[in-house]
């Protein structure tokens, strides 16, 4: 990703101090459902006041600057990006359409001769053919800056319809921020970060205590684990679809790293603990470990989850994280509804007092739950599973 030059026109320069640097706007971070209390409790975390961060489905909006959609990008753990809202008005027809989106000073949110891909949903409006209205609003673009023929850029616009009410805006992150920078190559059924990142907090995980990850496959419990332990910002290996903003500048941003750099914790010794059956998949993420600094926080082990018992990492109780291996990688639900049950008594026999944080991938196997935990419905890849939270007794 090329960044943007910092030598601006002044006058250019100038607007875009005063619209996009310098003005309050809103932001909006789309989150897995079910999750946005932990990205609002993240935002307070960064220092957001409360009253400047509201809730929906999905996602969390807050008010600032842009130097805290940057933070944000860099912090939260749990959002799956960050959106930059740009303008939001009425239209019931195409020529008003391009008409209001030519009027949007773009010039000062897109890099120079970018044409963002257009992303469009729309519900109970007039301008319902979603093709038609991406073709509108990139026509409106165009005529703003004189640039009708270019190719489509890296940057993404969130147009969304909703009664009549046209809402464009602009994606800061680029790449969605699970992709953290640190995972290498393909994993089998992996758990997205955010996601893994979401349930830790869920579970109350501060990494006070021992956290046991026995079926880790690649990791995503012990590496969001780490990360949070460690206080490593989960984006500071990655770069954003906002260094090529105008607004971007690479002091500024280097002072943010800088900052985060400072912050992160070495641990005397790993309180994380990962392992599994699957030798080829710990000496993988053994590699990522080592080479993103984690040694310190994670030890990973080849063994079965059978062979592990509470009392194997320390003297007090701690938390269990597992995303069994169902689905294509056991076969048949009977098969699965067997392993699920193994797990469950082998956890209340073998972890008993230790906190749990465990996905379900049928409401049916609830039933013959030995202990009794919170159930969180869990959207994942489509699937519709359920979280079990609590402890085990």
């Amino acid at each position: 990703m090329g960044h943007a030059s910092s030598a601006k026109p002044d006058a250019t320069g100038k607007r875009v101090r005063r619209h996009v640097v310098g003005r309050v706007r809103e932001y909006f971070a789309i989150v897995p459902p079910g999750f946005e209390a932990c990205c609002q409790r993240e935002l307070t975390a960064l220092g957001i006041a409360a009253s400047d961060i509201w809730t929906a489905t999905g996602g969390v909006t807050f008010t600032g600057r842009f130097v805290d959609c940057q933070r944000a990008n860099l912090y939260l753990r749990t959002a799956t990006r960050v959106l930059m809202r740009i303008d939001s008005f009425a239209a019931t027809n195409l020529r008003k359409l391009i008409k209001r989106t030519a009027a949007i000073p773009w010039e000062l949110f897109l890099p120079a001769g970018a044409q963002p891909r257009i992303q469009t949903t729309s519900r109970q409006s007039r301008l319902y053919h979603t093709e038609a209205v991406a073709q509108g609003i990139q026509e409106g673009i165009g005529r703003r800056l004189g640039n009708r023929d270019v190719p489509i850029s890296e940057q993404n616009l969130f147009v969304r319809l909703a009664d009549d009410r046209v809402n464009l805006s602009l994606d800061s992150s680029g790449k969605p921020l699970y992709k953290r920078g640190i995972k290498q190559g393909p994993a089998r059924a992996p758990l997205r970060e955010t996601l893994a990142a979401a349930i830790l907090m869920t579970a109350g995980y501060d990494g006070s205590r021992p956290l046991v990850d026995p079926l880790c496959g690649s990791g995503s419990f012990s590496l969001e684990a780490a990360m949070l332990v460690k206080q490593m910002a989960p984006g500071g290996r990655r770069n954003f679809a906002f260094m090529d903003w105008p607004a971007y500048g690479e002091r500024q941003w280097a002072f943010l790293r800088r900052e985060a750099v400072a912050n992160e914790q070495v641990l005397e010794r790993p309180w994380i603990f990962a392992s599994d059956l699957d030798g080829k998949a710990c000496r993988q993420l053994s590699a990522t470990i080592s080479e993103n600094g984690l040694s310190d926080a994670v030890a990973v082990t080849d063994m079965d989850f059978f062979d592990c018992r509470g009392d194997h990492y320390g003297d007090r109780p701690g938390l269990v994280t597992i995303n069994p291996p169902y689905g294509i990688r056991i076969g048949s639900t009977a098969r699965a509804a067997e392993l699920f049950a193994h797990i469950c008594s082998h956890l209340k026999e073998a972890f008993r007092g230790w906190g749990v944080a465990l996905i379900a991938p049928h409401r049916d196997f609830l039933k013959t739950l030995p202990f009794a935990v919170r159930h969180i419905p869990l959207l994942h890849g489509g699937l519709k599973l359920t979280l079990l939270v609590g402890t085990i007794r």
